[in-house]
């Protein structure tokens, strides 16, 4: 993949600033504002974004995109388990005023404690940063697939309360993310013909549970507004007859950018 919106740079102090959960794999910061950058390109110009993270779990891509994404309103984390998500109210809590101020002073009181030069220069990086936006945020435990947890979680958001713009979602995976069980959909009847093998992997993507994921987190959105899903592996599955603005591949990460109204027809 050719970054187009994310220059190189060194994210390794920024790393170190934001609070992560061990054993929950996290998005690398230039990707997350890379794809973020993407996403923006199918959105209105000019306009102050709602972003949603679905999976938020430690809140480091929503705390990202509030340190180098200009142009933000609203943040809002969800996330069907309550473990990491006192970790994601702290990365979070850095784009209020003095918070970087604050995690600067916890990191020199470590530094200090433990005599760590790792903990110094988080230090410097946490007071040399000006987050790029000071939006609003918020984090709620609630499954994506809860509808009624979603609207509260939900409420207010977007312009005019009109729901997020934008949902960059990094879909479970790993040893500690995985998918919680799924309604299982009823198989066709044994007499049915055999179909050719396009059908054959449309069924397959639509009993995909990250499919499932992905019509759930529509019915929460406006057509017009962006999906940007990450998975690993070659790519990650839509619903049949969803097409996708755009796909991307780096690394053992694939990426779709779709339209809501897509997922909602799919």
């Amino acid at each position: 993949m050719q970054y187009r919106h994310a220059p190189a740079a060194n994210h390794a102090a920024l790393d170190a600033v934001l609070a992560s959960a061990p054993g929950r794999p996290t998005l690398p910061v230039r990707l997350t504002v890379e794809l973020a950058g993407r996403a923006r390109v199918h959105l209105p110009a000019d306009v102050p974004l709602t972003v949603w993270d679905p999976c938020c779990g430690a809140g480091v891509t929503l705390a990202v995109l509030g340190l180098l994404v200009p142009g933000l309103a609203r943040l809002v984390g969800t996330d069907a388990d309550p473990e990491p998500l006192d970790l994601a109210r702290r990365n979070l809590a850095l784009l209020d005023p003095g918070g970087l101020t604050a995690r600067a002073a916890d990191l020199e009181a470590l530094a200090a404690r433990h005599d760590k030069p790792s903990y110094a220069d988080a230090a410097t990086a946490a007071r040399a940063l000006v987050p790029a936006s000071t939006p609003a945020w918020s984090v709620t435990l609630a499954d994506a697939r809860d509808t009624a947890a979603v609207r509260n979680a939900l409420a207010g958001a977007g312009p005019y309360g009109t729901g997020p713009d934008l949902v960059l979602a990094d879909l479970p995976h790993g040893h500690r993310t995985t998918w919680a069980a799924s309604p299982t959909r009823p198989g066709g009847a044994a007499s049915t013909p055999a179909p050719d093998a396009g059908a054959v992997r449309a069924a397959a993507d639509d009993q995909d549970p990250g499919v499932e994921f992905l019509r759930a987190v529509a019915t929460a959105l406006r057509p017009d507004a962006v999906v940007v899903a990450v998975g690993r592996g070659r790519t990650v599955p839509l619903p049949g007859g969803a097409r996708p603005l755009e796909r991307v591949r780096v690394g053992h990460r694939a990426a779709v950018l779709v339209r809501a109204g897509a997922l909602h027809e799919g």
